[in-house]
């Protein structure tokens, strides 16, 4: 089944729409079967004697396109455009909430350092995903990383976006004795944004203010080191129970000036970024640039050194409903392009425009006393117009090749445009994709293929264009072997050995705060039990809390209850491969 035509319309019942989502997790070859063509062959399902197995061709790019076609005709990232005048690649699901535990991923990108990882944000459970050489037959055994920092509920709250960068110019200087992020000018760094206004913290902050505002608004991009040896791994073994003395988490930097932050992308430089964000300061416009200048070393809380610049009249607003619907971005030239969800359009500013006019607001409001915090005025800000380009709710953009691929999350489809730095951009195509909500893009830089996550089928999936023949199709690794995981002296990756080591229960669900802040005994931590805990035997490790409305209930988690539960779940997914074969016939009726 493939959706080659853009103007393909999604089935809009509420019925059908999760039986289709079946057909994904059991049968994911299933959307790839080629209909009968005159032309062009669907690697991804080319079986070769010389090794190539079902499920693991692709087509090189140099043979996607003839040099004489048209872009029009052919996008390398598309593949050929058909004789029904479609483009019409086969998409391919990599990862799931089954495999990589996505839970609505909003964001994918390469990490530049090792090609052929992908880390997807999820927006569900404020995580990260990592795929390590997904595609290939030989990396087969190297099981995706479900990752969440312990205190990812403030630095990864509600992801939206992720980007990975330079270091700050004057390094780093830790707070806290032995947390010095060694070598930061040779891994760089990567931010995450958060549609999250910090109301995790809002009783406990805010006091009786909470019944009036349900949030303190303190909030903003996070900066963490490119380093998977590091990340949700340093200081993600023992309880923090004073804050003030030990480190928080492996987050390295972080702004607290941009809640509900939608959009992050990389200035080409040093730790700078673009962001937007729908806060309290949106009134005097809502993107921003940032320069970190300094880290504080793992787990610190000095967030000061930073130039912060933020556009007037740039505005944008959240798109309303129960999921996030992110708005990315993307640098070209001068021109920062910038999804805008709630208004339909791609927003377009020219980042060597407008002038410094002093101080965004008195310096006595500011969230932390930053470096600067610089309203820039009379900076040229437009919608981008291009004939043929329909968009309803923009969400993922990525540049490729002087190529914007953008993704709207209400059609699921994905739009391609031809950009020119004088500004007379063309439109060349769209393909339509089966996602339910997708998001974020990211094209690879071995195989210029396109990768996407969708939101409401928690996946990850590729587009795979087409080749002229079979004998065209190849199945080696186009990363080598610099995108396998790490590993220690004994073999085992690192992820592997620090779940072992540390023996916690999942990092405290991401949020070891809550119990500081809120449960019982969280502030007054003795002998590694808290009260919650101890009655049954049990130690911080098996603390866990729920945090609803702005109250915290905590309970503990005990082995026996683990198995239990974790029981539940596997007869739960043993039931799936049975119930869903007789629902194909109900959808596809």
């Amino acid at each position: 089944m493939n959706f080659k035509n853009c103007n393909f319309i999604k089935p809009d019942s509420v019925t059908r729409r999760p039986l289709f989502f079946l057909t994904l997790t059991i049968l994911p070859l299933s959307m790839n079967a080629t209909p009968a063509r005159s032309q062009s062959a669907d690697c991804s399902l080319v079986v070769k004697p010389g090794g190539a197995s079902a499920g693991y061709g692709r087509c090189p790019l140099d043979k996607r396109c003839n040099p004489s076609d048209d872009e029009k005709d052919c996008i390398p990232e598309f593949g050929p455009r058909l004789k029904n005048g479609h483009f019409g690649p086969a998409i391919r699901q990599w990862g799931s909430s089954r495999i990589g535990g996505l839970n609505k991923p909003v964001a994918v990108a390469e990490n530049p350092n090792a090609r052929g990882q992908f880390f997807v944000l999820n927006s569900g459970d404020d995580s990260l995903s990592i795929f390590y050489c997904p595609g290939v037959k030989s990396a087969s055994s190297y099981k995706p990383e479900h990752r969440r920092d312990l205190a990812s509920c403030h630095f990864m709250h509600r992801p939206t976006d992720i980007a990975f960068g330079g270091s700050p110019t004057l390094g780093d200087v830790p707070e806290f004795e032995g947390q010095e992020v060694h070598n930061i000018s040779q891994t760089g760094t990567f931010a995450t944004t958060g549609g999250s206004c910090n109301d995790y913290t809002a009783s406990a902050f805010m006091g009786y203010d909470f019944t009036q505002r349900i949030c303190s608004d303190f909030m903003g991009p996070t900066l963490w080191e490119n380093n998977l040896k590091t990340f949700a791994i340093k200081n993600n073994n023992f309880f923090p129970d004073n804050l003030s003395r030990k480190p928080f988490g492996s987050h390295i930097d972080m702004l607290h000036q941009e809640p509900f932050a939608m959009g992050i992308t990389w200035e080409g430089r040093q730790a700078g970024y673009w962001s937007w964000d729908a806060g309290p300061d949106s009134k005097y416009g809502s993107i921003v640039y940032s320069n970190i200048t300094r880290s504080h070393g793992y787990g610190g809380h000095e967030h000061t050194h930073a130039f912060l610049y933020r556009y007037a009249n740039t505005t944008m607003s959240l798109k309303p409903g129960s999921n996030i619907v992110p708005g990315h971005m993307a640098r070209y030239d001068k021109y920062l392009f910038v999804a805008n969800p709630a208004k339909g359009v791609i927003n377009v500013l020219d980042t060597q425009s407008g002038t410094e006019e002093g101080d965004v607001k008195p310096k006595n409001e500011w969230r932390d006393k930053y470096a600067a915090y610089t309203r820039i005025e009379g900076a040229s800000f437009s919608e981008l117009s291009v004939t043929g380009l329909e968009l309803i709710s923009p969400s993922g953009l990525v540049i490729s090749n002087k190529r914007l691929f953008v993704s709207d999350s209400e059609t699921g489809k994905i739009h391609a445009i031809s950009l020119d730095t004088a500004g007379n951009h063309t439109y060349i195509g769209c393909i339509q994709t089966p996602a339910g909500q997708i998001a974020g893009l990211e094209v690879d830089q071995k195989t210029g293929r396109i990768w996407f996550v969708d939101a409401a089928w928690h996946t990850l999936s590729v587009v795979e264009p087409l080749c002229p023949s079979r004998d065209d199709c190849v199945s080696d690794s186009p990363w080598g072997q610099q995108c396998a995981p790490d590993t220690d002296e004994n073999g085992k990756t690192v992820w592997q050995a620090h779940l072992e080591e540390s023996n916690n229960y999942d990092n405290f669900q991401g949020c070891a705060r809550y119990y500081f802040l809120a449960c019982p005994g969280g502030d007054s931590h003795k002998n590694s039990k808290l009260p919650v805990c101890k009655a049954q035997g049990g130690t911080w490790r098996d603390a866990k809390v729920s945090w609803i409305d702005g109250q915290s209930t905590c309970k503990c988690i005990t082995p026996e209850l683990r198995l239990s539960s974790e029981s539940s779940r596997v007869a739960a997914s043993a039931w799936l491969p049975l119930g869903a074969l007789p629902l194909l016939a109900l959808y596809y009726r």
